[in-house]
């Protein structure tokens, strides 16, 4: 079968501009267009030592731009990844993949729609994977309907504690942070939006979520120039953000797309984002930052010695999560010509911020994609592709999850779930 994938749900901003023309390209779950094709659909069968008995060991949502959110079961037990069972979808905006998704505290999910402009929350019921709204959900944010190009797969995320919401707006140099409080509400952080030097894109906060970085990234060519950092607010200023000394960072050594924090705290890693398929060159290294963990410049990042650390493929997005096996890092990529997924890449965080390849990395055998997300508890890792079927002219639009196992390694004993469109998505331990 002859299939072309198109570029990461980090290009999902066209979406803002291309209703305004009723025109759309599929691009990996985003939009702009590349070649690619998709291979490492994984077996059958439980997952070893997961699960026990019925109950589901993840849960998944998706942006289904007929105008829903679908609900997704892995049950390991049972060896299934499939439709949740008695789900009722609710009713979002239609022709719309959103700008964002994320879970926070395992029991709320909260989308962003241009379109609207417009904030929807969900409690997820741990028992069923259901969902039911919020107070004051959908909540107004005019805002997000001024996406333009550039914003990316992390435009929208929270702090590990899942008590602040932070949005990027590309197109006014600003972020809005909201408190997440009682039963999952939504309340503007006093002095929001607060102001940017740049058009932020990707952010990310440190893993202990005392410090937030915004990327200066360039969309056409998936590149950044630089990185702003902020100290996040706590106790009675609780999301108010206030420049780290120093910043921004600008310079060869923090010209990243994406970055990401560990769950130390100590480290940031990031990707240049370099490569034939969006800027010409390949750049196959990953980069680390330390934080300064005190004195007036906390928050401040420098690179650790022996970064960037060489990889195989040019990294095209990254995933960080921590679980009993260590501190982990995996990259996403797409070859050279861009006909295909490279299988992806995993990497050891040592305490000093030093990255080694995992045995048998790159994994094969594997689902492969342009994008991947943990479940919280680092046991499994979900990959994202979306491609057109040259035969048939379909979008199709996968998630395949993967066992994080002894060292790192990757091993798919379900079968990958094909989503019903392209759209921004998330993932969920039950409580």
């Amino acid at each position: 079968m002859t299939i072309r994938a198109r570029v990461l749900l980090s290009l999902l901003t066209v979406l803002a501009t291309m209703f305004l023309v009723n025109c759309r390209d599929y691009s990996c779950g985003g939009f702009g267009a590349l070649p690619c094709t998709s291979t490492g659909t994984g077996g059958t069968g439980p997952f070893g030592g997961s699960g026990g008995g019925s109950k589901a060991s993840a849960f998944a949502f998706a942006v289904d731009d007929a105008g829903t959110i679908d609900g997704y079961t892995l049950n390991t037990t049972a060896g299934t990844f499939a439709g949740t069972s008695g789900y009722t979808a609710p009713v979002v905006p239609p022709n719309d993949g959103g700008v964002g998704m994320v879970v926070a505290q395992e029991q709320f999910l909260y989308a962003g729609f241009g379109s609207a402009g417009a904030l929807y929350a969900w409690s997820i019921d741990p028992t069923t994977g259901g969902l039911t709204a919020i107070s004051g959900s959908p909540y107004t944010a005019p805002f997000l309907s001024d996406y333009g190009l550039g914003v990316g797969q992390a435009n929208m995320i929270t702090n590990p504690a899942g008590t602040l919401l932070f949005i990027s707006d590309t197109l006014q140099n600003e972020i809005y942070v909201y408190t997440i409080g009682s039963g999952g509400v939504l309340t503007l952080v006093t002095g929001s939006p607060f102001a940017v030097p740049f058009g932020p894109m990707n952010l990310a906060t440190d893993g202990l979520g005392k410090y937030l970085y915004a990327i200066d990234g360039n969309f056409n060519t998936h590149t950044g120039a630089a990185i702003a950092a902020y100290v996040i607010g706590s106790g009675t200023s609780l999301g108010t953000l206030t420049p780290v000394v120093g910043s921004p960072f600008i310079g060869a050594n923090y010209s990243m797309w994406q970055v990401n924090g560990e769950p130390t705290g100590q480290y940031l890693i990031g990707t240049s984002g370099n490569s034939v398929v969006k800027s010409g060159v390949d750049d196959d290294h990953l980069y680390v930052f330390s934080i300064s963990q005190s004195g007036t410049n906390a928050g401040a990042i420098a690179p650790v010695t022996g970064s960037p650390f060489v990889t195989q493929y040019s990294p095209f997005s990254i995933a960080v999560q921590s679980n009993s096996n260590g501190n982990l890092l995996y990259s996403f990529s797409f070859n050279d010509t861009a006909s295909a997924f490279n299988p992806v890449e995993g990497y050891a965080i040592s305490s000093t911020g030093t990255l080694t390849a995992d045995t048998n990395s790159p994994f094969g055998g594997v689902a492969e994609g342009s994008w991947g997300q943990f479940d919280q508890s680092g046991d499994f890792l979900f990959v994202y592709s979306s491609y057109i079927n040259e035969s048939t002219g379909d979008v199709v639009t996968q998630l395949g999850p993967l066992d994080v196992g002894t060292g790192g390694a990757l091993t798919q004993p379900i079968f990958t779930l094909s989503l019903a469109t392209p759209g921004f998505w998330a993932v969920t331990d039950p409580q």
